[in-house]
Parts: C-alpha cells; sequence; structure tokens
C-alpha cells in the first residue's frame, strides 16, 4: 500500500458529508485510503473497492497457505506415529470451550 500523506489522506468525519464526492474521487485516482479522524484520532477507513478487493485476495492467500501448511503438518505427524485418540481431542476441546489454554 502506498505511503500516507498525511496532508492529503487524513480528514476529519465532517469531509465525509460535505465532500464525500471528493473522498471518493480522491481513493479512486490516488489508490491510497483515506483516513478518517474525530477529534485527531482515527474512527474509519475509506478505500476504493479495487484496493478493497486486493486486500480481500491477500487475505485469502495467507488463509489458505495456513490451512495448507497444516495440513501438510498434519500428514507428517501421521506418517510419522505422532496420533492423538479421539477421546484426548475432545477432552482438550471440552478444556478450549472452557476457557482454558
Amino acid at each position: 500500500m502506498d505511503r500516507v500523506r498525511a496532508s492529503e489522506d487524513l480528514r476529519p468525519i465532517s469531509d465525509l458529508k460535505s465532500r464525500g464526492g471528493e473522498i471518493v474521487r480522491q481513493v479512486t485516482e490516488t489508490g491510497r485510503p483515506v483516513y478518517l479522524t474525530r477529534h485527531g484520532r482515527g474512527v474509519a477507513v475509506v478505500l476504493s473497492v479495487e484496493r478493497f478487493e486486493e486486500l480481500q485476495d491477500r487475505a485469502d492467500g495467507v488463509a489458505r497457505a495456513a490451512l495448507q501448511r497444516a495440513l501438510r503438518e498434519a500428514d507428517a505427524d501421521v506418517t510419522a506415529g505422532r496420533l492423538v485418540s479421539g477421546e484426548q481431542i475432545k477432552a482438550e476441546l471440552a478444556a478450549w470451550a472452557q476457557g482454558a489454554e
């Protein structure tokens, strides 16, 4: 993502109502998000649809890679004989559901 330009990309939330079209044009043309603030603190981010879709695709790719890595590790554990009984898994899941770590 492009570097934030504080002079252009940080705007008070009141600009959303009074200059909404300008904000949409800015995020579309620059590809950078606009950060909306209230009392000097960030409260929301406006992104172009294209940038939002890119972020979703990237997150999906990371999640898919993590799942594939976990499956490879599980397969290696099974191959090496490192198995856990179904009863032990049930007990661990029950403890986890009760808030245990």
